[in-house]
């Protein structure tokens, strides 16, 4: 994983801005429904850092619901144009992903592993040196 760095990003109209300066702590696509739902893809691909690293300029909205692992999931959007940019998972408070998407460069982006594997569509190709897992296992970690 990168070493600290800088990660800036905004929403498509430029409403939202966001900067953390971390060393990401996990790095993940997610093949949930709900993901591609609310991304409008085939997967979605989240960077986790520590919630205090992350700031923000601009008004975002939030929508929660719950996941497939029973925990409550906040995702920050943009009014305006509706970009997803960052969310949070109720049993992690104290980290937030990003939307690899928005970021201004994500060329250091890598991840560790596919999460709700046992969902992804099977039109989706995959690197085999990136591990599955069936469900997603830190959502069961401890809180």
């Amino acid at each position: 994983m990168p070493n600290t760095q800088t990660i800036n990003g905004s929403c498509l109209c430029g409403q939202i801005r966001y900067k953390a300066v971390a060393a990401p702590l996990f790095q993940a696509h997610c093949h949930c429904q709900d993901c591609r739902k609310n991304g409008g893809s085939a997967f979605a691909a989240l960077a986790f850092v520590s919630i205090e690293t992350l700031s923000w300029q601009g008004e975002t909205k939030t929508f929660s619901h719950r996941a497939d692992s029973g925990t409550i999931m906040t995702k920050h959007f943009c009014p305006n144009c509706g970009s997803q940019l960052f969310g949070t998972n109720s049993t992690r408070p104290d980290r937030i992903h990003i939307k690899v998407g928005t970021m201004e460069d994500a060329a250091w982006f890598q991840p560790q592993c596919n999460v709700w594997a046992s969902s992804r569509l099977p039109s989706t190709p995959i690197s085999p040196d990136v591990k599955d897992f069936a469900t997603m296992p830190i959502a069961r970690a401890k809180k």
